[in-house]
């Protein structure tokens, strides 16, 4: 496919970039206040909430990542998609009706009045009354979202280099600047939509080529049977296998370490702030009952389409497909005609993009809201931090590229932001919605913990168990020790936690007292 500059594929491309482009623009006028430009004035329906969460979570891994990990090694992966599913679901039960609601009507504790969160380290800030504990939450979004957007920028180079002939560097630098461009015009509510463009064209173009890939080898039969022919084991949910030198490989007959690890990807879902800020965006919490049922049936469509096509690359190319990451592309410059391969190349630039987008507008807002507000120009005009985000749009830009251009695998750099999101801020927002008695203290323990614990973990692991394992339970462990031997959580916390919980107005007027507090 490489070099495929064929006119339809051309405008396929261009005519894609150019809606998102217009989307942008169009969000540009309607971004007035810094609610706007973060989460989109809580403006978005069930429909758009759910797809466009799908969508920024799926992103390039779905397309390049998971299908080579299924041509790598097989059926164990199910555990991964199971624990995908199951994370996506519970997210939207346990998580984004409290955290819509809990965000817009938070305790200000510095002036002593209800208050909107528009991120997730303000939403930190107000509901534990703790600067200290804002400016450590942000600087891990910072630090993992940049890992993240690397692996984005990695996918759009690889996609432009197959489809144009282009060198990897340019081909991460021209999607990096389209990105950027629509991103920073129209922030949240540009991410928001584009994605529900960009989640369709996904699940399009994955279910044709997952129907095409399969007509292709036979039937589903066919496939089974070529895949038993490379190696039994590659059709076990329990067998550890590798591809090495085009053959098969049958590591162990049972792995416990890899069925927790596909599962453990659940906790992730519950410290990613794109997806937490669909949910703090949503026009109302009533929203989450059907979009939970909406989120499992895009997560179980779009993962399988992806399983479907890394066994049938096994059935089509046996062990001499070229880098697995290259199934999706390779299938659809083999099986269909020119003038529509355009159309599902497109897709995967859509399913970097969407995520891409997302992590920018998070990122932008907050080293503007949570670092420039809060510490340096607590006056600052909502027209001047929407201008700043924008300005913060490109510095994350810049250094995601720089990321992108160290290499490494999509998968791998996606896992790790993923696992370094679900330790550090998953057992804390847990507790901030659930229980009343934790304390900024053992919040800003949970955070550390978990955080740290992925970092050094994936230094010196032995064993293949994916770091969000140790940090998750290292980050709940300590979230307890704080709480237990820190200070205890002040009253005028507590009441605020009440008042959110009963769904009243927040009005409490008392200052918190010193224990409440860290700074």
């Amino acid at each position: 496919m490489s070099g495929n500059t064929e006119a339809p594929t051309v405008l396929a491309f261009t005519l894609y970039f150019v809606v998102v482009l217009i989307i942008g623009v169009w969000a540009y006028r309607k971004n007035s206040e810094m609610s706007d430009f973060a989460i989109g004035g809580r403006r978005l329906g069930t429909f758009v909430t759910a797809v466009s969460a799908k969508a920024s979570d799926s992103s390039q891994w779905v397309f390049l990542g998971l299908p080579g990990a299924f041509y790598v090694s097989g059926m164990s992966n199910i555990w991964m998609i199971l624990g995908l599913t199951l994370g996506f679901y519970l997210s939207w039960r346990l998580l984004a009706a409290r955290l819509r609601d809990y965000s817009a009507r938070c305790y200000d504790w510095r002036r002593g009045q209800g208050t909107e969160s528009v991120t997730v380290p303000g939403f930190f800030a107000n509901r534990f009354h703790s600067e200290l504990l804002r400016s450590v939450s942000a600087l891990i979004v910072i630090i993992f979202y940049v890992i993240y957007l690397g692996s984005a920028f990695l996918a759009t180079g690889m996609i432009f280099n197959q489809v144009f002939g282009v060198s990897t560097t340019v081909g991460v630098i021209v999607g990096a600047l389209v990105v950027m461009v629509y991103s920073s015009l129209g922030g949240f509510l540009a991410s928001s939509y584009t994605d529900v463009l960009q989640g369709c064209l996904m699940f399009g173009s994955l279910a044709i080529i997952s129907v095409a890939a399969v007509v292709h080898a036979g039937g589903p039969g066919a496939i089974v049977e070529a895949v038993q022919a490379e190696n039994p084991s590659i059709g076990s949910a329990f067998a550890e296998v590798s591809l090495v030198d085009g053959e098969w490989l049958t590591e162990s007959s049972f792995t416990v370490v890899a069925a927790v690890s596909g599962l453990a990807w659940a906790f992730g879902y519950f410290g990613l702030p794109h997806i937490l800020a669909r949910f703090m965006g949503m026009r109302s919490s009533k929203s989450a009952k059907n979009g939970a049922r909406l989120g499992v049936f895009l997560s179980l469509t779009l993962l399988g389409f992806a399983a479907i096509i890394g066994f049938s690359a096994i059935a089509i190319f046996g062990g001499d497909l070229d880098g697995p990451e290259n199934a999706y592309m390779e299938l659809v410059s083999g099986l269909l005609p020119t003038w529509i391969a355009g159309v599902f190349l497109a897709g995967v630039v859509a399913a970097v993009m969407s995520t891409a987008d997302s992590q920018l507008v998070v990122a932008s807002t907050t080293l503007t809201e949570d670092f420039y507000r809060a510490f340096i120009n607590k006056e600052a005009s909502d027209r001047s931090l929407v201008w700043l985000s924008r300005a913060a749009v490109g510095l994350s830009t810049v250094i995601g590229v720089a990321i992108a251009l160290q290499g490494g695998t999509i998968l791998d750099l996606v896992g790790y932001a993923w696992a370094g999101f679900g330790a550090a801020f998953g057992p804390v927002l847990l507790a901030a919605l659930y229980s009343r008695r934790t304390t900024w203290f053992g919040a800003l323990c949970g955070m550390v913990g978990g955080g740290l614990t992925v970092v050094v973990y994936r230094q010196i692991d032995t064993i293949g168990l994916y770091e969000l394992v140790p940090g998750f339970l290292v980050g709940v462990l300590a979230l307890w020790l704080g709480n237990t031997l820190g200070p205890r959580p002040g009253d005028a916390m507590q009441r605020s936690f009440d008042q959110l919980s009963q769904n009243s107005p927040v009005t409490i007027g008392s200052s918190p007292s010193a224990t409440t507090t860290s700074s």
